[in-house]
This record gives C-alpha cells, sequence and structure tokens, in this order.
C-alpha cells in the first residue's frame, strides 16, 4: 500500500486517490462509530467513483502504439 503522504507529493492523482481509498478503507475497517463509518463509506464511494472516472492507463498509450504492441505481441 502506497504511502498517502507520498502519493500527494507525487502529484500522480490516481496513485493519491488510490492511497486515499485504501486509507480509508484501513478506517473504515477499525472504525467503532457509526457517524464516523457513515461519512467515511461515503467518501469512500465518492474516491471510489473519481477513480473510475479517471481515464485508463491504456488511454494514455496512443492508439498507434497500442497497435503497434499488438502486432508485435502476436510474433512472438
Amino acid at each position: 500500500m502506497t504511502n498517502l503522504v507520498e502519493a500527494a507529493k507525487s502529484g500522480d492523482k490516481r496513485a493519491t486517490l488510490i492511497a486515499l481509498r485504501d486509507k480509508l478503507a484501513e478506517t473504515i475497517a477499525n472504525c467503532d462509530s457509526g457517524r464516523d463509518m457513515a461519512s467515511n463509506s461515503k467518501r469512500l464511494m465518492e474516491v471510489m467513483a473519481e477513480i473510475e472516472a479517471l481515464p485508463s492507463e491504456d488511454a494514455k498509450v496512443s492508439k498507434h502504439d497500442r497497435l503497434k504492441k499488438k502486432v508485435n505481441d502476436k510474433k512472438r
């Protein structure tokens, strides 16, 4: 699990959201307060939606490069 502070300092939004998601899940797992559980659960769902809304890692690679990789993989 990536440290939330390190992820935030890196400037990588996806890594930061994933670290936040993991931290929230850990907090929820150890939570005794119903009020805190509810607010943390809501935030966890929001963070997960933000992660899903980000472009996929494949989208960062051009269509040309994906096709080139696919052709090269078939040759092997």
